[in-house]
């Protein structure tokens, strides 16, 4: 890994900035994505599910148990990457309104970010605890580099929410089979003929 170049304190503090700033502008546009990728796949799920009479005709069996799965799996990837994006927006919020109100001479910051660090349940807690021991050294970037990381993270979530919503569409392609638009047109009086 390579080794970070000595940044003076104002530099440091200044790319933490822009790193939270960087980190809260992406997790607010993944979060609308990714909110846009579930509520499309619960529409056609939904569509599926309300018409499931007429169009089990047409789906080859077990498709729609595939795809009942594969949305609660794209419902856990949302799910993670909200978290994420909470983590990210809080922070960046909190950031902002600390700074309109500086600490006092008199505060002990050893005291004070072992307070945060048991003011936060694992897995968290083990994130700030080493954000912690990073601004103790003088990394005053650390928490920028935290939220700018999480956003990634959660980038990769909406990723494989939008894989899984892709493969939730070749499976509903593969489950419709001509046998069954067949059958289906047989049962009502259509005739299918390949020319």
């Amino acid at each position: 890994m390579d080794k970070k170049p000595s940044l003076s304190e104002s530099d440091s503090a200044y790319i933490g900035q822009v790193l939270t700033a960087m980190a809260e502008c992406m997790s607010a546009g993944l979060s609308k994505f990714s909110g846009w990728v579930l509520v499309g796949y619960a529409g056609i799920l939904g569509a599926l599910l309300a018409n499931l009479d007429s169009a089990s005709k047409f789906l080859a069996p077990g498709t729609l148990s595939t795809l009942s799965l594969l949305f609660s799996l794209v419902v856990i990837l949302n799910l993670l990457q909200r978290y994420s994006a909470a983590v990210v927006s809080s922070s960046a919020e909190a950031g902002k309104r600390v700074k309109e109100q500086p600490a006092p001479r008199s505060t002990d910051i050893d005291k004070f970010l072992k307070e945060l660090e048991c003011a936060t349940l694992w897995p968290a807690r083990l994130m700030v605890r080493r954000t912690n021991r990073k601004l103790l050294e003088g990394d005053l970037a650390a928490g920028g580099r935290l939220l700018s990381k999480l956003a990634q993270v959660e980038a990769w979530l909406v990723f494989a929410q939008v894989l899984v919503s892709v493969a939730s569409i070749l499976v509903l392609a593969c489950g419709l089979s001509s046998e069954h638009f067949v059958q289906a047109g047989a049962s009502s009086g259509l005739t299918y003929s390949a020319r």
